[in-house]
């Protein structure tokens, strides 16, 4: 049993019923963390909750426990209800009636899978929240966070100064994409003086660097080095690096379901990333997590 599969198969189904963890986790009465522990492989789901559970994402206990939908015949289901009573009509003066029938059911689920996906694009196109303003700054990171920023998959910031009012600030950006699922990417540039950058090196080198290699195929970092890293090796990573001088650079790219939707090829400077790193739909990490 791939508790990997099933997870994502479980985040899978609750965006099509689009459903937070929150709103899913309310409705069966548990707390949102432990929906977040199935959803990323570490736990699955208890069997006094499992009935409740299928009949919410409408799945089979066995569909669900094989992490896929099982006979799947895209989306003909009910036009193949519909044919096999057909066939079993008797008089002939009936079959106009049924085609007329299948028509206009065909005909309203198009008309509902457009206005479905007009819906999903049209909030798709305004998921993106971005700031680059400076004095947003402890609204959208740190534990004064609001809003959506406030809850970053439990990834800790400690990382990013509380403050940064009195800093030269050279570069600032976050970026929060909240469709369905929040994914965020953030990074913060500064140029110290030689004691602040002594202080704060010391700072981050007491937070220290958790393993994070192999992680979304990082290899390390050959541009900087790396001073601070908080990493998990499904929700991604948080982390300062340093050109030895006085520039110390924030990152955090934090996400789920083993992708990130933010375009952050195109969001961040390639040199602030990590060598190696891949988050796009078809990345090696997800299918080896996938297997």
């Amino acid at each position: 049993m791939n508790q990997v599969k099933i997870g994502l198969f479980i985040a899978q189904l609750r965006k099509e019923k689009n459903l937070t963890q929150e709103q899913l986790a309310e409705k069966l009465g548990i707390t949102n963390k432990s929906v977040s522990r199935w959803e990323n492989g570490k736990n699955m789901p208890d069997y006094s909750i499992l009935k409740d559970l299928c009949e919410i994402l409408e799945v089979d206990v066995n569909e669900l426990l094989r992490g896929e939908k099982l006979n799947n015949i895209q989306n003909n289901d009910n036009f193949d209800m519909i044919l096999k009573e057909y066939y079993k009509m008797k008089k002939d003066k009936e079959r106009l009636k049924k085609i007329i029938i299948i028509g206009t059911i065909a005909i309203f689920h198009v008309i509902v899978i457009g206005l479905t996906l007009f819906i999903l694009i049209n909030g798709y196109n305004n998921r993106l929240h971005v700031t680059t303003n400076k004095k947003e700054y402890e609204n959208v990171i740190g534990e004064n966070a609001k809003k959506y920023y406030k809850d970053k998959w439990g990834m800790s910031e400690e990382i990013f100064p509380k403050k940064i009012d009195n800093l030269n600030v050279i570069d600032f950006k976050m970026i929060c994409d909240d469709f369905i699922d929040n994914q965020f990417l953030s990074y913060l540039v500064v140029d110290y003086n030689e004691e602040e950058y002594e202080k704060e090196i010391e700072r981050l080198k007491k937070i220290g660097i958790k393993e994070y290699k192999n992680y979304y195929n990082v290899t390390g970092f050959t541009k900087y080095q790396l001073v601070a890293m908080e990493a998990d090796e499904y929700q991604g990573f948080v982390y300062a690096i340093t050109d030895g001088k006085r520039k110390i650079i924030y990152v955090e790219l934090i996400f789920c379901n083993y992708t990130m939707d933010i375009d952050y090829q195109n969001e961040i400077p390639e040199e602030y990333l990590p060598d190696g790193f891949d988050a796009t739909d078809d990345n090696a990490y997800r299918k080896e997590k996938l297997k």
